[in-house]
């Protein structure tokens, strides 16, 4: 049977390719053979295909059902290659079904099952590996899945909130240039006709709203095209470090919406390290991880360069600190975790607090948005509205 497989060698470049063999674990082997570490072995699919990474994606909220549903049957006594069986016919997901059904038909063969979940970087992220390898190491593996899943919904939890914040305003600024667009388009040109038949001079403001008009009856398509090219090359942009530092400094210093992504990055940070520490994984690898999952490059140099000092002997509260990234509670939280040992449980209490604190600034942004927006909407149509009705005032008094 043909694979297709993803591959990084010692230089870090990723290298795809096909190959032949029986099972996935030879495709594994083979690479290894020639220097390569794998990260991805999937069959190769026949005729064809469309790869969207849209519809292949596998959400957060799918890998979470999967440890959970796993992590119970494993507690139970069923054998893990039988659970990864069960929990496969339930999946709904193609993609994903086809991952647990490779990672079981590994995992018969002798794999370890931290390893065959690492082949699959874009389905289960390095927490979850580390922790079950962490798991397999203690024997404790269901409880290791059960509370990555716990942490997986309260981070999928966390960013409902966000997505609640920013529907409203999304919603009102998307009405708002609709029914601008369509006055500009439609009704402003009917009124322009009237104006050219009563030979009236027509105030500035009249005139603004009537170039305006022809500009956006004349370019609509255009400007469409733009902002969709735009959106496309500002995507591409952000993959470059330096711009991406640079976006990522901007949204957090942004008004109000800036001291809730700061709430929500402390509030994440908070839980992944509570989670990795209370799971017994290395200080150095979890910090590791958290910087690569905090998904703002700000924040993630800022841990690269606190692991760094926490690697030569400074403790991580004091590191952080220098960082300046990160509220005076939250080092303080740390630090007295560290002198009692109990480091799992403040930054657990931290989280908490600040998913409190989310939903505190989720419900102040809502309420000081909504006037914003509001004026927003109604003053340029008020605006529009006026500017049309001038030139009629004036038409009334000369008839007079």
């Amino acid at each position: 049977m043909e694979y297709k497989y993803v591959a990084r060698d010692v230089g870090g470049r990723k290298i795809t390719g096909i190959m032949d063999a029986a099972n996935p674990r030879a495709v594994a082997q083979g690479l290894r053979e020639e220097g390569l570490y794998p990260l991805s072995i999937a069959p190769r699919s026949r005729g064809f295909t469309v790869n969207l990474p849209f519809v292949n994606r596998v959400g957060l909220k799918q890998v979470a059902i999967f440890t959970r549903q796993v992590g119970s049957m494993v507690g139970a006594g069923i054998a893990l290659p039988s659970a990864l069986g069960i929990v496969a016919e339930q999946v709904k997901s193609k993609r994903l079904r086809q991952v647990i059904a490779n990672v079981r038909s590994e995992v018969e063969e002798g794999s370890k099952f931290s390893e065959t979940l690492a082949r699959y970087p874009d389905v289960f992220d390095r927490l979850l590996v580390s922790m079950v390898e962490a798991g397999e190491a203690t024997g404790n593996l269901d409880v290791m899945l059960n509370r990555y899943s716990m942490y997986a919904e309260k981070v999928l939890a966390l960013r409902r909130k966000v997505i609640t914040a920013m529907v409203y305003p999304t919603v009102v600024l998307v009405l708002a240039i609709s029914i601008l667009a369509f006055l500009l388009i439609k009704i402003v040109p009917t009124f322009t006709t009237l104006f050219k038949d009563s030979g009236v001079e027509l105030p500035a403001l009249t005139v603004f709203i009537i170039e305006l008009s022809n500009f956006s009856k004349n370019n609509f398509l255009y400007v469409v095209v733009g902002l969709v090219a735009f959106f496309i090359l500002f995507r591409i942009a952000l993959r470059n470090n330096a711009v991406r530092r640079v976006y990522d400094r901007l949204k957090l210093r942004m008004f109000i919406i800036g001291p809730l992504l700061r709430k929500v990055a402390v509030a994440r940070f908070s839980r992944t390290l509570a989670t990795m520490v209370k799971s017994g994984i290395p200080i150095l690898e979890a910090m590791d991880i958290i910087a690569k999952t905090s998904g703002n490059k700000v924040i993630e140099e800022a841990i690269l360069r606190s692991r760094i000092e926490v690697a030569r002997g400074e403790s991580l509260s004091k590191s952080l600190n220098k960082a300046k990234v990160f509220p005076n509670m939250v080092i303080q939280m740390m630090t007295a975790g560290e002198q009692t040992g109990a480091l799992d449980e403040m930054m657990d209490k931290v989280a908490d607090f600040f998913d409190e604190e989310v939903d505190a600034a989720v419900a102040a942004l809502t309420s000081v948005l909504e006037p914003f927006m509001l004026i927003f909407l109604g003053g340029f149509i008020g605006l529009i509205v006026i500017a049309l009705y001038l030139p009629i005032f004036k038409m009334a008094a000369t008839i007079k």
